[in-house]
């Protein structure tokens, strides 16, 4: 019987790390912005006249194909890392990473909502790396 720290797995598994309740909290926290920018594409692309007086987007198309995108790898970075899968939390860690540049960018436009994005990212980064081996990522 092999020893096995927390991280890690047995060697059979080598993409798999130890889910912990950050993990846990990091994957509903991706799963849910996911599904939101996934209605929020699928509204952008289906009923535009709900996104004209409230937003200031041009070519709501565009717009609205980039929200399925950025919300279906926001969903799959979340089951990925809530099952135990190295690439969830990388992607995860990434994902999280570019939306608080993102968010940093909305901060004269929309300071509170702004402030929230980035905490919760922020939290989500913090939750996927907290007590990770380093050896895990490479």
């Amino acid at each position: 019987m092999s020893s096995v720290t927390a991280g890690q797995v047995r060697s059979g598994e080598s993409d798999k790390v130890h889910v912990t309740g950050w993990v846990v909290c990091a994957s509903v926290l991706l799963i849910v912005a996911g599904v939101l920018n996934l209605i929020n594409g699928f509204t952008a692309l289906e009923h535009k006249s709900y996104f004209t007086s409230q937003i200031v987007y041009n070519h709501l198309n565009v717009w609205g194909w980039l929200f399925l995108i950025w919300g279906a790898v926001q969903v799959l970075a979340g089951v990925l890392a809530w099952s135990g899968r190295t690439a969830g939390n990388a992607i995860g860690v990434g994902v999280a990473g570019l939306a608080m540049m993102l968010w940093f960018f909305m901060i004269f436009s929309a300071p509170f909502a702004a402030l929230i994005g980035f905490g919760l990212n922020m939290t989500v980064i913090y939750a996927l790396t907290a007590g990770a081996n380093p050896d895990e990522f490479y």
